[in-house]
Parts: structure tokens; sequence; C-alpha cells
């Protein structure tokens, strides 16, 4: 997962000194949050920690996507942020506990070359990408697999990663004294390209979200079945 490292300014009744808000950790949360300010799909989740921050962000896809950075409690603890990022169908299911249970977390270890800069920054880039999610599952699998992933599949997806797919299955059997065999990957029992092609009908009844290309190239004609839906529902 991403881990990202930052020293933390002094917050008192919620209000961010001056002084602290001019250092580079406040410098990048004010450049966050006026990302979020600018774009109507990214979201500031306001928190009363100020080691917890939270985004969430539509993708072009039309998926949703939860942004956490914490880290525990302590100013001047030399310990790394933490960063997870979940996925959604709907954006409601962040709202409660039980509506959680449709959603996966994405293991994705991006903008590594950023890790110098303030959790602000970085965090503002990731929603950036998260934002523009087609183009970025053409870069990373993962994300393809989860923007076609129907969501009463993602009720049984634990996380997705680079390796495999991990099941909430898998880890009620203590997936990890099993042998690898017993894994899902993309190759086996979850190859979303032979198995749900026909997941994604639009409204009006549309055909199915074409996930088979002449030349091979299924994400390229991903992106374009996607966007086309995409641009239909906002016309």
């Amino acid at each position: 997962m991403l881990r990202i490292s930052v020293d933390i300014p002094w917050k008192c009744n919620g209000i961010m000194s001056t002084e602290m808000a001019e250092n580079p950790h406040g410098k990048s949360i004010t450049f966050l949050r006026g990302i979020c300010n600018s774009i109507d799909e990214i979201e500031f989740v306001e928190s009363s920690s100020i080691y917890n921050i939270t985004v969430r962000i539509r993708g072009r896809s039309g998926r949703h996507y939860e942004v956490v950075a914490s880290r525990p409690v302590g100013l001047f603890m030399g310990v790394p942020w933490e960063t997870e990022v979940t996925g959604a169908a709907w954006k409601s299911d962040f709202n409660t506990e039980k509506s959680r249970a449709y959603t996966a977390k994405l293991c994705l270890n991006i903008h590594e070359e950023k890790q110098h800069l303030p959790i602000g920054d970085r965090l503002a880039s990731l929603a950036l990408s998260l934002h523009n999610d087609i183009k970025l599952a053409m870069d990373i699998p993962l994300v393809a697999q989860f923007i076609v992933c129907p969501r009463n599949e993602l009720l049984k997806v634990h996380i997705f990663q680079d390796e495999m797919i991990v099941t909430t299955d898998l880890l009620n059997d203590e997936f990890y004294d099993e042998e690898p065999s017993e894994f899902l990957d993309s190759d086996d029992e979850f190859d979303f390209l032979e198995s749900i092609a026909n997941f994604w009908h639009s409204q009006d009844n549309e055909e199915p979200l074409g996930l088979e290309s002449p030349d091979g190239n299924w994400a390229r004609e991903l992106e374009h079945d996607i966007m086309r839906r995409y641009e239909r529902v906002n016309d």
C-alpha cells in the first residue's frame, strides 16, 4: 500500500495558525482543498483530527473512490502516513457500515516518485489520477478490473491487487495458509473478460459493454465504451 511521510502542523480548536498554514504541510493542505473546491467530483471530507484526511472522488468511469490518509497521534512521531484507497460503484456505499460491504480496497502504489512531497500534494495528485480513472486503468490493470466489476460482485471482493484479487471467502478461510492454487487471480475463476462481458447495460437497454477487441487491446476498447456511456448519461 502507498505509504507517505511528512511532518504535521499544530492545530488548535479546529483552526490552523497562520504560521503553521504557511509551512509545507499547511500549504499542501491548502492546495488539496483548492483542488477539491475547483472540481465538483473531488470532495474534501472534513474531519476533527489532523491525523486523518479523507478525500472522495468520482471517476470519469462513474465509479467512486475514497482516499484516507492517516497516521498515529503524536506530532513528533517519525512514522509515515498510511494511505488507503477504497472503491465503490455508488457514492452512497460509503455512507454506512452495511453499504460498505459493497466496497473494495484498491492496492495502488502510484506516484512513488513523489514521496518527498507533503501529504496534501500527494493526495491531490492521487485524487486527480483517480478522477481520470479511465486513463489510469490503461496503465494499471487492477483499476480496469475494478471499473468493470459489477456492484454485486464487489460484495465478494476484499482487495484488488496486482498479483491477485483477494475475496472475502479467502480471508474467512485463512487464505494465507492455503496453497497458491487456492488464490483467485485474473486468469482463473474471476476472469472478467469472459465472465462479465454482459454485465453493464444502460438504462435504455443498449448493447452491453464490449470487452473484446479484434487486436486484443481490450483496455482501449473499455475506455471507449465507458466514455461513450458516460457522455450519453451527461448529455
